[in-house]
């Protein structure tokens, strides 16, 4: 990284279709368990897809009222559950003058008042994009910059890019960066208009694929300098060691099928994080389903890895979260370090020969690998690259020459 300071993760939460916490949903996406089903959160009928990932009984996760639209209360275990795994405690970080925020990544915000006042209801909360942030510094106490990032389906990634930033540049000593998205009527029915959703399972890289679906939850992890991590007896669970970004602009909603911005993005990802590919092991792919995206990001892929890296999406277990998708996959991404195991792609039946990569299908692998890269990309051309590493690494100055090695297939 440069001669910046090593940044860590020491707290992850998660909300998911599949799982109420970051462990839960772990172990879900270890056994396969897919969330999809028909929608309850509205009445679908009128759509040829009718199914989709939502997250039961939200009310029953926070011991306290929840403020806010079901975004919020989506997003609010998570940041707690990080911040218990972090052992912070807000009040004692305000006492010791430490500066805390948050940056949270969403695509459709607070969406739930709007679509109450398309259906002719009074709202029971405010709505927009920045609502939910301002949830989260009032009901947690943050004391520093917080930030709500729209940048679709990337949002997750880069609210944990700009968290970084406020790390380095000693703008804040601690950082919540989360990702949030609910079910909403305006999204599905959004999606359904480009007919970009399966009327069946969503199948990453699958040569029947048709499309994505729809999910809901939220992610969240903890940002400190390693430094002042040690210093207060938290334990690292994980570094993050890079990210890159790239605008190409190709089209408003189909990716660039020469694949060049996510290749750049992936490589300013590498070079930011200092090492070389070879030290990458797993790429958590964005995955979506849709033929368009998994043919580009395979090009991208064998582009900067060739065939040496093994990749899958955990979107056929839990949908296309859109600005929660890259938030909570950073959380997987740390449990596959500490673990071992990485996560297949579920729904697989046939490979797409045009997406000649090595996907992991339906059953997850042991592997140990030192980085993990994920991306994840949105309309307008935007893509986004995170690098992950393991906590301590034996000979950490030899990570360049360290590939991931496969312990079993």
């Amino acid at each position: 990284m440069g001669n910046y300071e090593t940044i860590v993760i020491t707290g992850v939460g998660a909300v998911t279709p599949v799982g109420m916490t970051a462990e839960s949903t772990w172990q879900a996406l270890l056994q396969g368990v897919s969330g999809a089903r028909r929608i309850k959160a509205f009445d679908p009928s009128e759509h040829t897809c009718q199914i989709g990932c939502e997250v039961d009984e939200i009310e029953h996760l926070t011991l306290h009222p929840a403020p806010g639209g079901r975004a919020t209360r989506l997003l609010l275990p998570a940041v707690e559950d990080a911040l218990h795994e972090a052992r912070l405690n807000m009040e004692e970080l305000v006492k010791a003058e430490r500066r805390s925020g948050i940056c949270i990544g969403t695509t459709m915000g607070e969406i739930s008042p709007y679509e109450e006042v398309m259906n002719g209801r009074q709202p029971g909360s405010p709505g927009g994009p920045g609502v939910i942030v301002e949830h989260m510094r009032d009901y947690f106490g943050f004391n520093g910059r917080c930030w709500t990032i729209t940048n679709a389906c990337a949002a997750g990634n880069l609210a944990i890019a700009r968290a970084m930033d406020e790390l380095m540049a000693g703008r804040a000593d601690v950082m919540v960066a989360a990702g949030v998205d609910a079910m909403s009527w305006v999204a599905f029915t959004g999606f359904a208009s480009l007919r970009a959703m399966t009327p069946d399972l969503c199948r990453p890289f699958d040569a029947e694929r048709k499309g994505l679906m729809l999910g809901e939850g939220s992610g969240a992890i903890v940002l400190e300098r390693e430094s002042d991590a040690r210093q207060r007896g938290a334990k690292p669970l994980a570094r993050l060691m890079g990210y890159g970004l790239s605008s190409d602009a190709h089209h408003i909603t189909q990716p660039d099928p020469g694949a060049w911005g996510s290749i750049r993005a992936m490589k300013r990802a590498i070079e930011m994080a200092g090492i070389s590919k070879e030290s990458i092991g797993y790429v958590s792919a964005h995955g979506t389903g849709t033929p368009a995206n998994d043919r580009m990001e395979s090009v991208a892929l064998r582009s900067v890895f060739n065939d040496s890296i093994v990749t899958s999406s955990i979107k056929g277990h839990i949908g296309h979260t859109l600005g929660a998708a890259s938030a909570i996959e950073a959380v997987v991404c740390v449990k596959a370090l500490a673990s071992g195991w990485l996560p297949p792609t579920i729904n697989m039946r046939r490979q797409d020969p045009d997406c000649p990569v090595r996907v992991i299908a339906n059953e997850p692998l042991a592997m140990h690998t030192n980085c993990i890269m994920s991306n994840a990309y949105a309309f307008g051309g935007v893509n986004s690259s995170i690098i992950i590493g393991r906590a301590e690494v034996e000979g950490q100055d030899e990570w360049q020459n360290q590939p991931g090695k496969e312990e079993a297939s």
